[in-house]
């Protein structure tokens, strides 16, 4: 199988770790969202709660699987559990490192309705090369979940020159 068209470094650029370093110095991950096309498309927000994060995808009817219920895409719950745990594990190391995922998986708990989800991302360990993360989705209520997921990364190591 040729992997020609698989960019054989997915490091992080300078660009993007000097990104980063600014978020994490002001707190304004906002910048971080915006880089990422399908977090701007669901309109994901970090919430900076001191020592922990809050990732918040706000409802809106295009994430709308099921419009009987009507409830939330299933795609969407794992999208903002996936991207909470790779922004979580971006943001707290103190190296600027690339958590590329090669095991996600989710458990559905109940339906997501039309509401706003919210997630907590933790993470769990973290390696010279893999990094291990878990994170809950709730919406009105965090003693009822809806999904938990849990996501295992490899860190690509940064471009750092000129920084």
């Amino acid at each position: 199988m040729s992997r020609s068209n698989v960019d054989p470094d997915r490091s992080l650029s300078a660009v993007a770790a000097r990104r980063l370093r600014d978020a994490r110095a002001t707190g304004d991950y906002e910048t971080l969202v915006d880089a990422i096309p399908f977090a701007r498309f669901l309109g994901l927000r970090i919430i900076d709660e001191g020592e922990v994060r809050r990732y918040v995808m706000p409802y809106r009817d295009a994430h709308i699987g099921n419009a009987t219920k009507p409830a939330l895409h299933g795609g969407t719950v794992a999208g903002v559990l996936e991207l909470a745990m790779q922004l979580e594990t971006l943001i707290s190391q103190t190296q600027p490192r690339l958590p590329d995922p090669v095991d996600f998986t989710i458990d559905y708990w109940r339906s997501a309705g039309p509401a706003d989800c919210h997630v907590a991302a933790r993470v769990i360990r973290v390696g010279r090369a893999v990094a291990q993360v878990q994170a809950e989705c709730w919406q009105d209520d965090r003693a009822r979940p809806v999904a938990f997921a849990r996501c295992g990364f490899v860190m690509r190591a940064a471009e750092l020159d000129g920084l």
